[in-house]
């Protein structure tokens, strides 16, 4: 089957990624602001934080996709989708890990991604507090900052415990059913785990910083930019959830990084899911 992505030349692909960076900057910079001069935080009826520099940077960056693309249409984390049915959709999460905002853990960030008949042509995940900007587009390639990024592979019989995965919490495993024996059989299996919350455990599987993420119970906007990233550096993207939680909406969940890998942890969690035990 040919891809879709095909149909859009190089010159377009590279023309959206750089508004793409432009939204990203300019997510920085309100973020940035905002934690020099202060934000409101409120509770969500989740009990989830929702703070005002999440709903400022998703009305922001709304505003300048409406201006420069009128056609295409967004989804965001904070706000209703604007022209659903369009070919183009821009994905948003404003604050990517904004417990971690609330509590000054520098590991949140924005992500972007943009799509085209549901295929993802451009991501970019920044992490302001950190300085990395993870970016990528079909056919482009993936960078950290002005870095290209290339993902080598590990050997298919590496032990567990020398593989560095990266998972996002327990919690995530469990929001929308009990599937928190899978997080536990991925800590078994790799010992040399770490659980992190937000998009920082997606940019370090585009960097090779992790040899793959763990993560699960996640909207559209969390998943977003991963994919294209990943892929683009040469990695793997394999999805292990795709639900429809009634109240809530469509809940992903996925494992990627370098492809090897991947299989392993995907053969186990797929294991696992069809009722099998993870030997």
């Amino acid at each position: 089957m040919t891809d879709i992505r095909r149909e859009l030349s190089a010159t377009e692909v590279q023309d959206f990624k750089s508004r793409a960076l432009e939204l990203a900057a300019e997510a920085r910079r309100i973020i940035k602001t905002a934690l020099a001069s202060g934000f409101d935080v409120k509770r969500k009826p989740d009990g989830s934080f929702v703070t005002s520099v999440d709903l400022r940077v998703e009305e922001r960056l709304r505003e300048l996709i409406r201006t420069r693309f009128p056609a295409h249409g967004v989804i965001g984390e904070e706000r209703p989708p604007s022209n659903p049915g369009a070919d183009f959709q821009w994905i948003i999460d404003p604050v990517d890990g904004t417990e971690d905002l609330v509590h000054r853990v520098p590991v949140f960030g924005t992500i972007i991604g943009l799509h085209y008949h549901g295929q993802p042509i451009v991501g970019v995940i920044d992490i302001p507090m950190l300085d990395i900007c993870v970016s990528g587009a079909f056919g482009l390639g993936a960078f950290q900052n002005n870095e290209r990024i290339l993902l080598g592979d590990l050997p298919s019989a590496l032990p567990g415990e020398g593989a560095r995965v990266m998972l996002g919490a327990r919690a995530n495993f469990t929001r929308y059913g009990d599937d928190g024996r899978l997080f536990d059989a991925v800590t078994r299996a790799y010992p040399n785990h770490r659980i992190y919350r937000s998009c920082y455990a997606h940019a370090c599987a585009v960097t090779g910083a992790a040899d793959a993420t763990v993560d699960y119970g996640n909207r559209i906007w969390d998943l977003a930019a991963s994919r294209i990233l990943v892929e683009e550096a040469g990695g793997k993207y394999v999805v292990i959830q795709d639900a429809d939680i009634p109240g809530t909406g469509r809940v992903y969940g996925a494992v990627f990084g370098k492809p090897a890998l991947v299989d392993r942890l995907a053969a186990l969690l797929r294991r696992l899911k069809a009722g099998e035990t993870a030997e």
